[in-house]
């Protein structure tokens, strides 16, 4: 029968209507992959998860070995395979965003101090301290989030990172400054792209300009820059080329960039259905004339399904040379298996340990021969990467028990990210409900009681600062 489908692979998935583990099943339906499963209570489901099924069993040959009895996951992430803990500091927002996988917003709790050393404690715990982020929420309306930075470069954190939306860092002097004397590494920096109606959609203000304000004030403190564009399709997706013209006309304080396509779990707006990963590396290509869709190579670390990345050269046309054109696929799964599993993350945000890997990994200090002068282009790179976080649409209990960016949760485990901030088709985080992690239950509910107040946010931007809101 014509557009019959074909089984491609079999899994251990989770209902969209209520993330209970059910059967699932890849399948060619010839526009794609989709993940079909059935569950008991909420019938069947199929969702498109990849684009192209060449592009898909081209990326299934970079991927990881792992093997799961799924009837034994706990959903934990063993320490020495975390390449990231994001470490949720409050609540609270400056912004009511459209998309919010947090689901914040004005008017949210700061976590206790007290906690948040716990929570730091769990990531070091057993194989030492890993690059930490410390997000939220907002993380910069907490007026010690200085003190929070020292304190974790006092416990041995040698990488932290401030997701930001940058708005305090565009409106009060010198606190990018305060942030880099702390020891912040690099500020991961919402930035969806550079047209004023961009912002009004995705954030529901004009914060175009802040963005350009943050990133200048970032240059004067010497603190790196990860540019973060959430990629909506038929919102920005035809923004993401320049993007990187933007990130490489500003390398000197742009470190990396990392394309997050809309995934459909906390807070999030009607959009054109989920965004594979395939496809948007393909609209990346199309836009950025140095690149070939398969420039962008899968990082086989939790998932070659998860992420991914490239790093470009920038040439003194104001063009840019893509460094995964040196490498053919055979050599890059060699030079990946040299990379150690917690080392990957400081590779793809460009910070100085990842420059000096990558170089290791690839033979310019002694190793593997690379084409003449490839050794030469790590030198200043800006690596750009796209992450597809898994949502409902696309739950893979395999792929999430090998997750490596953690939630550290008040029980003292390490939880995958994606099934920490996992939602329901209405709206609620079931996973971390069912396992106790902690954290708001569902996206228009209330905060659990065990996020009390520590010191009460401001209703500004943290420190008198107003933050515009639409129609202001």
């Amino acid at each position: 029968m014509a557009n019959e489908p074909t089984t491609l692979a079999e899994t251990t998935s989770l209902c969209p209507a209520c993330l209970e583990r059910v059967p699932g099943t890849y399948e060619d339906r010839g526009d794609g992959v989709h993940l079909t499963r059935t569950c008991p209570d909420h019938g069947t489901t199929s969702r498109q998860v990849w684009g192209s099924r060449d592009h898909w069993e081209w990326a299934d040959a970079f991927g990881p070995d792992f093997s799961t009895d799924t009837d034994e996951v706990d959903l934990t992430v063993e320490n020495d395979h975390a390449c990231l803990a994001v470490v949720e500091v409050t609540s609270d927002c400056n912004l009511s965003c459209s998309y919010c996988f947090a689901s914040s917003g004005p008017g949210g709790k700061h976590r206790p101090t007290a906690e948040i050393v716990e929570l730091l404690e769990t990531v070091r715990s057993e194989g030492g301290p890993r690059p930490i982020q410390f997000s939220g929420g907002e993380p910069t309306v907490r007026a010690d989030l200085p003190d929070l930075v020292e304190r974790a470069r006092e416990m041995g954190f040698e990488h932290v990172q401030v997701n930001t939306n940058g708005l305090k860092l565009a409106t009060v002097d010198g606190y990018a400054g305060r942030l880099a004397a702390a020891g912040v590494t690099a500020v991961y920096l919402q930035f969806d792209g550079l047209r004023p109606e961009t912002y009004e959609a995705i954030r529901e203000v004009d914060i175009a300009a802040e963005k350009r304000e943050a990133i200048a004030a970032c240059r004067d403190a010497n603190l790196p820059v990860v540019l973060v564009p959430t990629v909506v399709p038929g919102t920005n997706d035809d923004e993401m080329g320049d993007i990187v013209r933007f990130g490489l006309e500003n390398a000197d304080v742009v470190q990396s960039i990392n394309f997050q396509p809309v995934a459909h779990f906390g807070r999030y707006a009607e959009s054109e259905g989920r965004f594979p990963l395939d496809e948007v590396a393909r609209r990346l290509a199309a836009q950025v004339d140095a690149l070939d869709p398969r420039d962008l190579l899968p990082i086989p670390c939790c998932s070659s399904y998860c992420q991914l990345a490239t790093a470009l050269k920038p040439d003194d046309d104001g063009g840019a040379t893509a460094l995964t054109t040196f490498i053919d696929d055979d050599t890059f799964d060699s030079l990946s298996g040299l990379v150690d599993e917690g080392d990957w993350m400081e590779l793809l945000a460009n910070t100085t340990a990842g420059k000096e890997r990558a170089c290791s990994a690839a033979g310019c200090c002694g190793g593997m021969d690379l084409p003449a002068g490839a050794a030469d282009l790590f030198d200043q790179v800006l690596p750009v990467s796209i992450t597809g976080f898994m949502d409902a649409d696309a739950a893979d209990v395999e792929r999430l028990d090998n997750c490596c960016i953690s939630v550290p949760t008040p029980d003292g485990d390490l939880v995958p990210f994606c099934g920490y901030n996992m939602t329901t088709e209405d709206g609620d985080y079931a996973l971390r409900n069912r396992h106790d992690w902690g954290g708001r239950p569902a996206v228009e509910a209330p905060e659990l009681a065990d996020l009390d107040v520590d010191d009460p946010p401001a209703a500004d931007g943290g420190e008198g600062e107003t933050v515009p809101e639409e129609g202001d």
